[in-house]
């Protein structure tokens, strides 16, 4: 799935560090609650290679990251698995840590496994009335 991820004007700047070594998580886990989950990416957008809007020069590193984040999960509940988005997390410790240079933004970490469907939160939803609207807000 994630060969058919596209991302803006296609420049593809997104960098995914995979950890599943027990050591890497638990240096992970010093900046960022992972749930105790057996693996975890941390997704980093170029800076140097992201697609700019030249009207504002908005930067994609986030969008483009997002959607690679939001294909991974989609993959894993696919595959049977749960997954977090991690958006709560130090950034001076994952760059520390890891040793994340400065072009790359570090956007979010995804923690995967199996879900404990007892701990699960109440899923509460939004009406489509509430965040879709047709012709005018």
């Amino acid at each position: 799935m994630l060969n058919s991820v596209i991302t803006a004007a296609n420049l593809q700047p997104v960098k995914i560090l995979v950890m599943e070594d027990k050591t890497n998580l638990a240096r992970l886990a010093k900046a960022a609650n992972i749930y105790h989950a057996p693996l975890a990416f941390i997704v980093c957008a170029d800076q140097n290679t992201a697609w700019k809007r030249p009207f504002d020069g908005k930067q994609t590193t986030d969008i483009d990251a997002s959607i690679v984040t939001d294909h991974m999960m989609l993959q894993a509940e696919q595959l049977g698995l749960g997954s977090v988005w991690i958006c709560y997390f130090r950034h001076d410790v994952v760059r520390k840590e890891f040793n994340i240079p400065d072009n790359l933004e570090v956007v979010n970490i995804l923690a995967v496994g199996y879900a404990d469907e007892r701990k699960a939160p109440e899923k509460i939803r939004k009406s489509m009335e509430q965040f879709a609207f047709f012709e005018r807000l």
